[in-house]
């Protein structure tokens, strides 16, 4: 794997800093927001590639964020809150949920 330019560690360390700064639904906001152009550039890769005659699988590797919950257990707590007022749709086919307030700018900084 190639080192990192000056530039991008100047990027990771000012991220550091500001995300110190942040708010925890600005935090999350970001976090979603990454995670999304991630998924997207991988898509937007495969799709170019496919369109060239190229068919090959990239593997979702989570490396970034560890994982606390099992997706089973993600998935029952999913169930169980449904009850309450929570706006949280329980079944993944629901499009649509995964994009609210990303957009949002509203970044909190404290």
């Amino acid at each position: 794997m190639s080192e990192l330019s000056i530039e991008q560690r100047f990027q990771l360390t000012r991220a550091r800093y500001e995300c110190g700064k942040m708010s925890r639904p600005a935090l999350e906001r970001t976090c979603l927001k990454l995670l999304k152009s991630r998924m997207e550039m991988k898509t937007n890769i495969q799709s170019m590639l496919m369109d060239n005659g190229i068919i090959f699988k990239i593997d979702e590797v989570s490396n970034g964020l560890p994982e606390i919950i099992s997706e089973d257990t993600f998935c029952e707590l999913l169930i169980m809150n449904s009850d309450e007022d929570d706006e949280m749709p329980t079944d993944i086919n629901d499009p649509g949920y995964e994009f609210d307030d990303l957009d949002d700018d509203d970044l909190t900084f404290v």
